[in-house]
């Protein structure tokens, strides 16, 4: 179920300042232009929450991830080697530190 959203055009953002920020403490606000949603006005502090929460969720998708393919794996593969095939398969760099960082959590938290 989505939550409907308060929708303000941005030109009213000058006028009603005031309002709409005691609006985005609530929950956020749609700002829209010509008609057209352009972007999303929300709290400080719940923007950092959800971007905590989204690094958070993505470090365990990739400790489990890991745990997988080391749990299916045929023959013993290096740390390093599962770590370098993951990186070419997604097209990114992993910072090791936080990777197993985050595996720890995953295997703590279980």
């Amino acid at each position: 179920m989505q939550i409907a959203l308060p929708v303000v055009p941005i030109s009213d953002l000058r006028y009603r300042a005031r309002e709409i920020l005691r609006l985005v403490k609530e929950r956020p606000v749609v700002l829209t232009q010509r008609g057209r949603a352009r972007a999303v006005l929300m709290d400080f502090d719940a923007y950092n929450e959800m971007v905590q929460r989204q690094e958070l969720l993505e470090a365990a998708r990739d400790a489990l991830l890991i745990e997988r393919a080391i749990a299916t794996s045929p023959g013993f593969v290096s740390f390093d080697e599962l770590v370098k095939d993951y990186e070419e398969a997604r097209g990114l760099e992993i910072d090791r530190r936080e990777l197993l960082e985050a595996a720890r959590d995953v295997r703590d938290s279980g």
